[in-house]
C-alpha cells in the first residue's frame, strides 16, 4: 500500500486534467472552543479557539481528487494564580487532517507511477517556526502516514509572555489535499504545555470537524 505523504509548505503538484469543479460552498464560521484546568501547584490554565472560518473553494487545477480551502483561526492562552514560577511553556495551534482513501495508484509524473497523496498548508510569504521559539506560520513539516490515519499539522507556536499570556492568529491560510478520494476532513486544535519546578501539565482542545 502506498504511504500517504502529509506536508506543510508551498509546492506545485501536477496530477492530470479532470473536469472542473463548479460548486462553491459558502465560508463556514465555526463554533468557538474554550477549555480550562487547574494544575497541581495552583496555576489556572485556559486555552481558547475562536474567529475560525473555513472557506472551501474549487480546486484551482480543476482536479476532482484534490481539495482546497482557506482557513482563519485565532488562539489564546493564559496562566494565572500559581505560586511556583513557570519555567517552561509552549502554546501551539494547528489543524488535524484526515484523507479517506488513497487514489494515487497509477498516476504518472516524469515516468514514475504511484505518486503518493500530499497535503499542503501555507501562506505567502513563508515564515519559519521553531518549537519554543517565536510565533509564526510553519514553513515545512512532513510526515508519512497510511490511509485513514489522522495527522497533526502545527501551524504556529510561541512561549507564554512575561505576563503568562499568548496569542496566535492565522488569516486566510491555504490548505490543499491532493490524490485523496472521498472525504477530506480538517479539525482545528490548540495545546498548552506548562512546567514548574514541581510539576508538568499539557492539555489540548479541538474544534468541530468540517469537510473541505
Amino acid at each position: 500500500m502506498i504511504a500517504r505523504l502529509i506536508s506543510t509548505g508551498l509546492f506545485v503538484a501536477a496530477l492530470g486534467l479532470t473536469d472542473a469543479v463548479t460548486a462553491i460552498a459558502e465560508p463556514k464560521d465555526m463554533a468557538p472552543q474554550l477549555y480550562s484546568r487547574t494544575t497541581r501547584d495552583g496555576w489556572h490554565l485556559e486555552i481558547r479557539l475562536d474567529n475560525e472560518r473555513v472557506n472551501s473553494v474549487p480546486n484551482l487545477a480543476a482536479a476532482t481528487n484534490s481539495r482546497e480551502a482557506f482557513i482563519t483561526l485565532s488562539g489564546t492562552a493564559t496562566a494565572t494564580g500559581g505560586a511556583n514560577p513557570i519555567t517552561d511553556s509552549l502554546f501551539l495551534i494547528g489543524y488535524q487532517l484526515g484523507c479517506q482513501s488513497d487514489v494515487s495508484s497509477g498516476l504518472q509524473i516524469g515516468g514514475s507511477a504511484g505518486i503518493a497523496p500530499s497535503v499542503n498548508v501555507g501562506v505567502l510569504p513563508l515564515q519559519t517556526m521553531g518549537v519554543g521559539g517565536s510565533a509564526g506560520v510553519s514553513g515545512f513539516v512532513q510526515t508519512v502516514v497510511q490511509p485513514g490515519v489522522i495527522v497533526n499539522l502545527p501551524l504556529g507556536n510561541m512561549v507564554l509572555s512575561r505576563g503568562n499570556t499568548a496569542a496566535l492568529d492565522l488569516d486566510n491560510v491555504h490548505v490543499k489535499a491532493d490524490a485523496c478520494g472521498g472525504d477530506v476532513t480538517i479539525r482545528s486544535f490548540a495545546s498548552l504545555r506548562v512546567s514548574t519546578e514541581t510539576g508538568h501539565t499539557e492539555f489540548a482542545i479541538y474544534g468541530d470537524p468540517i469537510r473541505i
